[in-house]
C-alpha cells in the first residue's frame, strides 16, 4: 500500500515542478538500495565467518594472524553491528509517519543518504577481505627444525633417539615422556626428535613448545611410553668439557686437574659447559681452586637440583666478572626477566648501571652484559631464557643472601606468606609470578624499609580477578620499581601517589582507566603501558620531567593524547608508540585536539607507526634521533625487528617520492619502499646521483611497476608540473629520488630484497657490482613477473651465492647465520612462476659454489 502511494505522489510530482521530481528520486531510489543494504550485509556476514574459521585453523596449527586480517575483521564486525542496528531500529522505527500510510520524505531521504553511505563502505569492506594469505608461521623452523644447535650426536644419546622416533611411528602410542633428572639434556634431546620428525616427514606439522616449569604439570601415568635420558658416560663428558674449556686443557700442566673438575660435574651437560666456560683460558692455581670448591658439601635447599649441578652453576656464578654482571644474572634469574627491554627497565629503575645517564647508554651496557652471560653459557642462545637448573641456583643465592622473596602461583600461600612480618620488613624485592587468586592483602603491607623491588604477574588466564587494595603502598617507601603485569586495576591505587623514591612503574597488559595518580611520582623516569586497555593520557603525565622512555606500545583502546603533555617530559629519551598504537596525531577526538608530531622532536629514540599514509603530515624533521623505527602505511609487519634505525613507507598514487613530502633521519640501516609508482622508478634510476655516508644495510623495494615508456612517463611529468617537487630526505640529506646507482649511494649495502622482475631485467637499478657485494639477496615472484622456464637462467648473476633457500609460499626460511665469504640468496612465491619447469639444470656452474640448498612448500617437486 505504501508503495503504490509513493508511486502515485511521484507522477503528481513530475506534473508540478521538475525540482519536486528531483526530491521525490530519493524516495524511489530508497527501497532498492535498502534492500542492497541488507543482502550485502548477509554476504558480509558470511565472508566473517569463513574468515574466522580460517583463522582458527590457522592458530591451531601455531601460526600468527597477520595484523591487517585483525585489523579487517574487527572493522567488519563493526560495520555490522552498526549496519544491523541502522536496518532493525532507525529504520523500522523512523521511516513511516502517519501510523505507516504515509512515508515522511524527508526522512526517507536522511535514511537514503546513510543506507548508500553504509552500502559503500560494506561493499569496500568485501572488497579489501580478500587477502592473499592470513597467516604466517612463528615456528623458528630455521633453528630448531634446520639445525639445532649445541646439540651433540653423543653414543650413549644414539639409541635413546632412535627408539623414540620409533615409538613415533608406532600409532598405539599416543604420549610418550623423555625423563630424567635437570640439566642432563632433557630439552636439547626433544629439539633433535622434533627435528628429525620433521625431516623425516612422520607428521604433517611438527611444533615444539617449551613451558614454564611452574605450567608443566604432567601426569606420568598418561605416558603411554617413557623413555630415561641419562648422564654421559666419561669421555662423551670429557670431550664436551674440553669443547667449552678449549684445548689448551690437554697441556701436561692442567690436564689432570681439568680431568678431575669434568668428574665432579658427574656427567650432566649444564654443568659442564657452565664449569667449561667459567674456566676458560684461567690459570692452573685457579683451576685447583675450583676443584676444592666443587668437593666441598653443597647447601643446596632445592631437593630437586643435583648437588654437583647446584655447586657446578654456583661455581660459575662465582666466576663471573664484577659485581655488575653477578646482580645482572641474578636478576635475570629470579626475577623472570625475558627480553632486554624488560632487563633494561629493572635495571636502570634499580640503579645497577654506575655512571650512566643516558638510556642508550644502559642499553648498551645491558647488551653487553647479557653477550657476556651467554658466552659463559649462564644464558641460552635465543632471547634471555636460562636454564631451569641455572634459575634454581640464583633463586637460592639471593634468598639466602639477598633477602629476595619469590614464588610462583601454585607454591604461594599468600596468608601465610603475609603474616610473618618480621620477614616482610627484611625482604630487599617481592617477585609473585603466575597468580591465580587474589592472594594479596586487603590491607595496608607492613613497612617495607629494604624493598627495592616489588613485581606480581597474574596469570593470564585470570588477570580480570586480580586487583591491589587501594592503600597497599602506603609503607613501601624506599621501593624502586614496581610491575604489575596482566591485573585489574581499576581503579589505580592512590597509595601509589606516596611512592616519592620510585623510579620505574610497569602496568603492562592491565585493565587501566584513570592514571592521573602518576603524576604525583616526581623521580619517575620509565612508565611502561605496553598493551594496557588506557583511552586517554591525563594532562598530570606531563608532570614527569624526570620520565626519560615512556611505552604505549599495543594500547590499542589509546585515542587521546592532548596537547603539550610529551614537550612537558623534557627529560624523554625514549618514545614507543607503535605496534597497534595510538596514531591520530593532530586530529580532534571527541572535543579534545590531539598532540602533534612536533612535540617529539627533542627524542633520541622512537619508535612510530601512522596508518593513514594520506594523513601524513608534510615535514617529519627528527633530527635528533639516534634510534628509530617509523612505519608510515598499514602493509609493515611491526612483529620483526632486526634493526636499530628502520624507515618504511607505504606510497600510492597520492604519496609518492616527489609528492612535497620531506623526512629527514640520520643513519638509516634499514629502508622499506612499498607501492612505489612508475615515476618512482624512473627517478630512482634516471635521475643525477647525490654520493653521501650512507650506512645503509637493508633495501626492502616492494610493489615497484616497470618504468614508463618516454611518451606516458612525458604525459605523467605533465601531470605533476603543480605539485611541489620536493623530495624524502634520507640521512645526511642524500634523496633516494635522485639516484643513479644504488651501490654509490649506499656503499655498505648487506641486503637487498626486491621483486624478481627488477632483478632480472634492469641491471641499471641493480648493477653486477652492487649484487656481488651483497650478503643477502631476497627475490619475490608476483603475478606479474616474467615468464621463467628455469630458476638457473636467473640465478646466473649471483656468483658469490654459498646458501640457496626456495619457498613457495611468501614465507620461506632465512638463516640466522650468514653465509660467510658468500651470499644467500631467499626465493619467495616460486608457486605463482605457472611455467616453471626445473630449478637448476644438471651440470649448473652454480652447483660450484653452493653449500646449502633448502626447498619448501613449492607445488612444483
Amino acid at each position: 500500500m505504501v508503495e503504490i502511494i509513493v508511486s502515485v505522489v511521484i507522477q503528481v510530482a513530475k506534473c508540478l515542478a521538475p525540482s519536486i521530481e528531483r526530491q521525490f528520486s530519493y524516495v524511489r531510489d530508497y527501497t532498492s538500495n535498502f534492500e542492497n543494504l541488507k543482502t550485502q550485509v548477509e554476504k558480509l556476514e558470511g565472508e566473517i565467518m569463513s574468515m574466522e574459521h580460517a583463522v582458527n585453523d590457522a592458530e591451531r596449527k601455531c601460526e600468527e594472524i597477520e595484523q591487517n586480517v585483525q585489523n579487517w575483521l574487527a572493522s567488519a564486525n563493526k560495520a555490522i553491528v552498526e549496519a544491523k542496528k541502522f536496518v532493525g531500529d532507525e529504520a523500522t522505527e523512523n521511516k513511516h509517519s502517519f501510523k505507516g500510510f504515509c512515508p515522511n520524505l524527508k526522512m526517507r531521504r536522511r535514511l537514503r543518504k546513510e543506507a548508500v553511505r553504509q552500502l559503500d563502505a560494506i561493499v569496500k569492506l568485501r572488497e579489501d577481505g580478500r587477502f592473499e594469505r592470513i597467516s604466517h608461521s612463528i615456528i623458528p623452523e630455521d633453528t630448531l627444525l634446520m639445525s639445532n644447535k649445541g646439540y651433540e650426536d653423543f653414543e650413549s644419546r644414539i639409541s635413546t633417539l632412535n627408539d623414540i622416533l620409533g615409538a613415533l611411528r608406532n600409532p598405539d602410542i599416543s604420549m610418550l615422556g623423555i625423563c630424567g633428572m635437570g640439566g642432563i639434556g632433557k630439552t636439547m634431546l626433544a629439539k633433535e626428535v622434533a627435528r628429525k620428525a620433521k625431516n623425516n616427514k612422520l607428521f604433517d606439522l611438527v611444533v615444539f613448545s617449551e613451558m614454564k616449569k611452574s605450567r608443566c604439570v604432567v601426569n606420568e601415568d598418561g605416558f603411554s611410553k617413557k623413555f630415561l635420558s641419562g648422564a654421559l658416560e666419561e669421555e662423551e663428558a670429557w670431550s664436551l668439557f674440553k669443547k667449552m674449556a678449549g684445548d689448551y686443557v690437554e697441556g701436561s700442566e692442567l690436564k689432570c686437574v681439568a680431568r678431575d673438575v669434568a668428574k665432579e660435574c658427574v656427567g650432566l651437560p649444564v654443568s659442564i659447559v657452565a664449569v667449561a666456560r667459567a674456566l676458560r683460558s684461567a690459570s692452573i692455581f685457579k683451576w685447583k681452586d675450583a676443584l676444592k670448591q666443587l668437593r666441598r658439601p653443597s647447601s643446596t635447599n632445592f631437593k630437586h637440583i643435583q648437588p654437583e649441578a647446584y655447586k657446578a652453576t654456583a661455581l660459575s656464578y662465582d666466576k663471573l666478572e664484577g659485581e655488575e654482571l653477578k646482580n645482572l644474572f641474578l636478576l635475570i634469574g629470579y626475577a623472570y626477566v625475558e627480553s632486554i627491554d624488560e632487563l633494561l627497565r629493572y635495571g636502570v629503575g634499580l640503579g645497577l648501571f654506575q655512571g650512566i645517564s643516558k638510556l642508550d647508554e644502559a642499553r648498551d651496557r645491558v647488551s653487553t652484559l647479557v653477550y657476556k652471560l651467554k658466552a659463559s653459557c649462564m644464558l641460552l642462545d635465543e632471547g634471555l631464557p636460562m636454564h631451569d637448573v641455572i634459575r634454581d641456583v640464583a633463586i637460592s643465592i639471593v634468598s639466602a643472601e639477598k633477602n629476595v622473596f619469590t614464588a610462583t602461583g601454585e607454591l604461594f600461600d599468600g596468608c601465610m606468606e603475609w603474616s610473618d612480618e618480621n620477614a616482610v620488613k627484611l625482604y630487599t624485592s617481592i617477585v609473585l609470578r603466575d597468580i591465580k587468586t587474589n592472594v594479596l592483602p586487603d590491607r595496608v603491607l607492613p613497612e617495607c624499609p629494604q624493598l627495592k623491588l616489588f613485581s606480581v604477574r597474574a596469570d593470564h588466564q585470570e588477570s580480570s580477578s586480580l586487583t591491589i587494595p587501594n592503600n597497599f603502598f602506603e609503607k613501601m617507601i624506599q621501593v624502586r620499581v614496581i610491575n604489575l603485569t596482566y591485573m585489574n586495576l581499576l581503579p589505580l591505587p592512590s597509595s601509589l601517589g606516596l611512592l616519592s623514591n620510585l623510579r620505574t612503574l610497569s602496568l603492562c597488559y592491565c585493565k587501566l582507566l584513570d592514571i592521573s595518580v602518576t603524576g604525583e611520582l616526581k623521580k619517575l623516569e620509565i612508565l611502561c603501558l605496553r598493551g594496557s586497555d588506557i583511552q586517554q593520557l591525563p594532562v598530570e603525565l606531563g608532570q614527569l620531567t624526570w620520565l626519560k622512555l615512556l611505552d604505549l606500545r599495543d594500547c590499542s583502546k589509546l585515542e587521546v593524547i592532548p596537547p603539550n603533555i610529551l614537550s612537558n617530559l623534557s627529560h624523554l629519551e625514549d618514545l614507543n608508540i607503535g605496534d597497534n598504537s595510538f596514531d591520530k596525531w593532530d586530529v580532534e577526538v571527541d572535543g579534545v585536539k590531539n598532540a602533534s608530531l612536533d612535540e617529539l622532536k627533542h627524542l633520541t629514540s622512537l619508535e612510530l607507526q601512522i596508518r593513514d599514509v594520506n594523513g601524513l603530515p608534510r615535514g617529519l624533521f627528527f633530527e635528533k634521533l639516534e634510534r628509530y623505527r617509523i612505519l608510515i602505511g598499514d602493509s609493515w609487519n611491526w612483529k620483526y625487528n632486526i634493526w636499530s634505525r628502520d624507515f618504511r613507507i607505504e606510497l600510492n598514487s597520492k604519496i609518492s617520492l616527489k609528492d612535497g613530502l620531506s623526512v629527514q633521519l640520520q643513519g638509516i640501516e634499514h629502508l622499506g619502499l612499498y607501492g612505489l609508482q612508475e615515476q618512482d622508478v624512473h627517478n630512482f634510476v634516471n635521475e643525477p646521483v647525490k654520493v653521501g655516508s650512507s650506512q645503509l644495510k637493508h633495501l626492502w623495494i616492494e610493489g615497484c611497476d616497470d618504468a614508463l615508456n618516454p611518451a606516458e612517463l612525458k604525459r605523467q611529468e605533465e601531470s605533476l608540473n603543480d605539485i611541489q617537487s620536493n623530495e624524502i630526505i634520507l640521512e645526511d640529506n642524500v634523496s633516494i629520488s635522485n639516484a643513479l646507482f644504488i651501490e654509490k649511494l649506499f656503499p655498505n649495502l648487506e641486503e637487498l630484497r626486491a621483486d624478481a622482475k627488477h632483478i632480472a631485467t634492469n641491471n641499471s637499478l641493480f648493477p653486477e657490482d652492487l649484487i656481488c657485494k651483497l650478503k643477502c639477496l631476497e627475490a619475490e615472484f608476483g603475478a606479474e613477473s616474467p615468464t621463467i622456464f628455469s630458476l638457473d637462467d636467473f640465478l646466473q648473476r649471483f656468483h658469490a651465492m654459498k646458501v640457496l633457500r626456495i619457498g613457495g609460499g611468501r614465507h620461506a626460511q632465512e638463516a640466522k647465520e650468514k653465509a660467510e665469504n658468500g651470499m644467500e640468496v631467499i626465493i619467495r612465491e616460486v608457486n605463482k612462476c605457472f611455467d616453471l619447469k626445473h630449478f637448476l639444470k644438471q651440470g649448473s656452474a652454480i652447483m660450484d659454489n653452493l653449500e646449502q640448498l633448502n626447498i619448501s612448500e613449492c607445488s612444483h617437486c
